[in-house]
């Protein structure tokens, strides 16, 4: 089966999200191998803080760095169209995965792909949903 990138992202978010374990983020990105979802990803979690204009763009962002993750997905629930996978992320450094509390459920719609990113409360039940759009690569 051939690769087929895709990057999808939220927008920008206030407030932002706050992880129990992992960092704050008010924007995110997940960039993963759509043919290959197992495979290893990329993930992007943007804490700056944006001042936002009368149309709801970010203006002017503090400038704190962002630190790509790389990502691995691992299929946990598959009903028809919808599948949902566990999230876990390490720094490119680092030798271990460690589980994030957010899961990814993407649903197929013919060649089209929506996705949501679900945020897991301790006990595992959804604390929020950011929906995600697809961004074209750069």
């Amino acid at each position: 089966m051939p690769h087929h990138h895709v990057r999808y992202a939220s927008s920008y978010l206030v407030p932002g999200v706050s992880l129990p374990k992992g960092p704050s983020f008010h924007r995110i990105a997940l960039h993963w191998d759509r043919s290959h979802p197992e495979a290893e990803g990329s993930c992007h979690m943007d804490p700056n803080t944006c001042g936002l204009d009368e149309f709801g763009d970010p203006t002017i962002c503090t400038k704190m760095a962002l630190a790509p993750l790389e990502m691995k997905l691992t299929l946990v629930k598959h009903k028809g169209r919808h599948h949902a996978y566990a999230v876990e992320c390490r720094a490119p450094a680092s030798a271990d995965y460690a589980a994030m509390p957010l899961r990814l459920v993407t649903i197929v719609h013919d060649s089209d792909l929506e996705c949501r990113l679900l945020v897991l409360a301790s006990d595992q039940t959804v604390e929020r949903i950011i929906d995600l759009h697809h961004e074209p690569r750069t």
